[in-house]
């Protein structure tokens, strides 16, 4: 029996996950979107027979089995819980919601109501992310002492952001949810510090220190200063143009390990750009987007079929995140380190 989806947010990201189910096994059967005009299209483009401007226009109307998320961040949490209220199972692009309590009662509805939530932490799904999670499980490295993560971002993206969110909620939260995954153990402790550069709402940089219980500190710093000038690792019309540059380090009392997310093993140079396109996230190979995304889909609608546990990203793990990551924003806006009870 083929699973019935309904797509929430039909903007830029969201038309990326319909192009990437088109290679899954799954039936996207109506769309969620209060813009009536990008609602037409993109039914039209991707065949969708039932449209509406609200969720629960939906849940009333339609049966479906997985509700897909991809709308503000700021939305997720409310969106996700009237999704669980109506039995559906849930994939929720990043973050889970952006408050721990809400997080925290997201789970125990999906628990009482016997729904699955998988949050769309990308990244795990990634193989150079997954190689360093099995480096740390074989013992390679002996005990991991610090982890180190760096993403920035092309400058000319920030003002569609910096009026929006917050960046933990939009790039921090990738990297605080790897070091929940390489740490293996409950945050007790942040400390964040934060500049604005362009004098928008939001910062520009964020640096943020965290410490687990085990002992494992995490350093985690996100910027979105990167010059248009800079080599392109997005490209193409399903995508920003610009540059995601992202680094992350694992040091152990034995070893270490590294792992860019975009290189200059390929390149493409051109008149007006030069471009080193990142393979891990969602490239388009032949046509077809491919990467982490499908895999990190597929995983979500083989867990809503019950084929396979939510293994890869327990709601637990999604929900800690959830808590480092408004942590790490009140150290930031208020100058303090913040203590997490366990």
């Amino acid at each position: 029996m083929v699973m019935k989806v309904a797509l929430v947010g039909a903007g830029r990201f969201g038309a990326l996950h319909l192009h990437a189910f088109r290679s899954l096994p799954v039936e996207v059967a109506a769309v969620c979107e209060p813009d009536a005009e990008r609602r037409a299209a993109v039914q039209e483009e991707f065949g969708i027979p039932a449209g509406y401007a609200g969720l629960d226009e939906l849940l009333e109307r339609e049966r479906v089995d997985l509700v897909d998320i991809v709308s503000d961040e700021s939305t997720h949490g409310e969106l996700a819980l009237k999704a669980v209220e109506a039995g559906c199972h849930v994939f929720v692009e990043k973050p889970l919601c952006m408050d721990a309590a809400e997080a925290e009662g997201i789970r125990d509805r999906a628990r009482a109501r016997g729904v699955q939530v998988v949050t769309g932490q990308i990244s795990r799904f990634g193989a150079g992310y997954q190689h360093l999670r099995d480096v740390l499980d074989r013992g390679e490295l002996g005990r991991p002492v610090n982890l180190r993560f760096r993403r920035d971002f092309s400058r000319s993206w920030f003002p569609a952001f910096g009026m929006r969110v917050h960046p933990v909620w939009e790039s921090g939260v990738h990297d605080i949810d790897l070091a929940v995954w390489y740490a293996g153990a409950p945050c007790r402790e942040v400390y964040a510090v934060q500049r604005r550069v362009s004098g928008l709402e939001y910062p520009d940089t964020l640096v943020a220190v965290l410490t687990f219980a085990n002992d494992v500190v995490a350093t985690v710093e996100s910027a979105w200063l990167v010059p248009d000038a800079a080599p392109q690792t997005l490209r193409g019309s399903l995508e920003l143009d610009g540059t995601i540059d992202a680094v992350t380090e694992l040091l152990g009392d034995r070893g270490t390990a590294a792992y860019r997310l975009a290189h200059d093993g390929l390149s493409v140079r051109t008149d007006t750009a030069l471009a080193q396109p990142e393979l891990t996230l969602w490239p388009t190979v032949a046509g077809r987007v491919s990467g982490a995304l499908p895999a990190e889909l597929g995983y979500a609608v083989e867990v809503a079929a019950g084929t396979r546990g939510n293994d890869v990203i327990p709601l637990d793990e999604a929900v800690e995140g959830v808590r480092i990551a408004a942590a790490v924003q009140r150290s930031a806006e208020l100058g303090v380190r913040v203590t997490l009870g366990n």
